[in-house]
């Protein structure tokens, strides 16, 4: 069949773990193939030896009937074959236009004005906004990122297209457009693989599931043969039997207070009077599309940029000033500035200062207490890796998230900063993570939730705000409604006075 994509008895290990056990998996042309499983089933190993990443220790990849070259991007690619990774892959000194200028559009010859006219009309065919072809990609978010990954993916006019959660950071009003961009692809006759692990979007755009669980296929179906239920115990390969503890009610002494927090860059308000209290055992979520203050408010509470004008208290002292008990911060972008991927595990959680000063017997680093904690945390937060030693490169999207969020929560802050927390999470570990902060949080912690992610801001927010264009808007008890505040993140609602 013209445009059939076989991966024919595929295994591929890394040391003792195999990530792939001779894996057959099949997309056809004009269909959405939706690729599920938990963190570290083996979906990006995968996608990565299709896509020539990687080489696979036995089994091959065929389009068309025809063997590809293992372990050659070049070869998927002149084949046919597009990817959009997880962890957008694009330079960071580079401009908008000099990155899609690395795509396919230089194929026709194009000037590098001519390749961002050519990009800006194909983003709004897909209702993308572009910001400036000339911005810096290290002014972007990591929303904007994606997308621009996926323009320059479709630039080349792929056959085949391969998305790793490519929806993670998306607005609801933006889900809709980019699932029927998808079905768009797919009437035109190209495959998609569609990588994710949200369960309601693979039901509503898929046209075929398969289900990976420890490197293995174990279930292939489609959307009308199954629920969301069964998807779920089928990924776990059992019953989810995660409990949520009952929330404290956010009843403590005051930990964290913002007061009008201004934020302006290059002569623009990012941040306009961001005024927040919190108390001890609460947690409030701030839901937002990302672009709005999100990111630089994180960075201004884990001290890596200074407020224009206003304070940032913690137990009434400004932190780095006598205050005992820190901020501590897991970051949206765990890759670039979550973790160094080139350390090993114990060295990345030395990473946070409270750990490191806790690490350390009269100025001298004790790397044996340190592994002793990681060997401890990578059992309590379940993160699949093989000892301390290993690096966090090679640990999965989802594992090197637990490993965030068991450093931050280790530190023992006052308060707890989450951005996009179970970002890359699948159904089970999400649920667990969600267990964890709302225990930390019921020990006597304030924990701040910054969400692109309507479902995990409901479920952990004991109060909910909404920012936009920079303010921050809390909502009344009696708007807490995914459709009111899915309106007040798109600005198509305004806030109570």
């Amino acid at each position: 069949m013209k445009g059939l994509l076989q991966a024919v008895a595929v295994s591929k290990r890394f040391g003792p773990v195999a990530a792939l056990d001779g894996v057959n998996f099949t997309a056809r042309p004009g269909e959405i193939h939706a690729l599920l499983g938990e963190n570290g089933a083996g979906k990006t190993t995968l996608m990565n030896v299709i896509a020539g990443h990687l080489r696979p220790d036995s089994g091959i990849v065929m389009l068309d009937g025809v063997g590809l070259k293992s372990g050659s991007p070049q070869t998927a690619l002149r084949a046919g074959i597009a990817t959009v990774h997880q962890s957008p892959m694009l330079f960071e000194r580079l401009s908008i236009a000099e990155n899609l200028a690395l795509g396919g559009f230089v194929r026709r010859g194009l000037a590098l004005d001519q390749v961002a006219e050519k990009a800006s009309m194909l983003a709004r065919s897909l209702g993308f906004p572009l910001p400036h072809p000339k911005t810096s990609l290290e002014e972007l978010s990591i929303a904007q990122r994606m997308r621009l990954e996926i323009l320059r993916a479709l630039s080349f006019e792929p056959r085949v297209l391969i998305l790793d959660e490519p929806t993670g950071l998306l607005a609801p009003d933006e889900l809709s457009g980019f699932l029927e961009l998808l079905r768009g692809l797919r009437d035109r006759g190209r495959s998609v693989v569609l990588i994710t692990h949200k369960l309601a979007e693979a039901m509503a755009v898929a046209d075929r599931i398969t289900m990976l669980r420890t490197g293995r296929i174990v279930d292939e179906t489609a959307p009308a043969q199954t629920t969301l239920e069964e998807l779920a115990v089928k990924m776990v390969g059992g019953a989810l039997a995660v409990t949520q503890p009952q929330a404290a009610g956010g009843s403590g002494d005051e930990v964290l207070r913002l007061e009008d927090l201004v934020l302006e860059v290059d002569g623009r308000t990012v941040l306009d009077r961001i005024s927040v209290r919190l108390r001890a055992g609460e947690i409030l979520a701030i839901a937002g599309v990302d672009g709005n203050g999100q990111r630089e408010l994180a960075e201004i509470l884990a001290g890596a940029r200074a407020p224009t004008r206003g304070r940032v208290l913690v137990d009434g002292t400004p932190p780095g000033c006598g205050a005992t008990r820190p901020i501590t911060v897991i970051p949206q972008n765990r890759d670039r500035e979550g973790l160094i991927l080139d350390l090993e595990l114990w060295e990345n959680l030395l990473l946070e200062p409270a750990l490191r000063r806790r690490m350390q017997w009269f100025g001298i680093q004790r790397r044996s207490a340190a592994l002793t904690l990681c060997g401890r945390l990578i059992k309590q937060f379940a993160i699949r890796a093989r000892n301390p030693r290993q690096k966090a490169a090679d640990l999965s999207g989802g594992h090197r998230q637990r490993l965030m969020a068991a450093r931050a929560i280790a530190a023992g802050p006052a308060v707890l900063v989450a951005h996009d927390l179970t970002r890359g999470l699948d159904v089970k570990a999400a649920a667990e993570m969600a267990r964890t902060i709302r225990e930390f949080a019921n020990q006597g912690a304030a924990v701040l939730l910054i969400s692109t992610d309507l479902e995990e801001v409901f479920e952990l927010g004991d109060r909910i705000a909404v920012i936009s264009g920079g303010r921050l808007y809390e909502v009344a008890a009696e708007e807490r409604t995914t459709q009111h505040v899915g309106l007040l993140m798109s600005g198509a609602a305004r806030p109570r006075d």
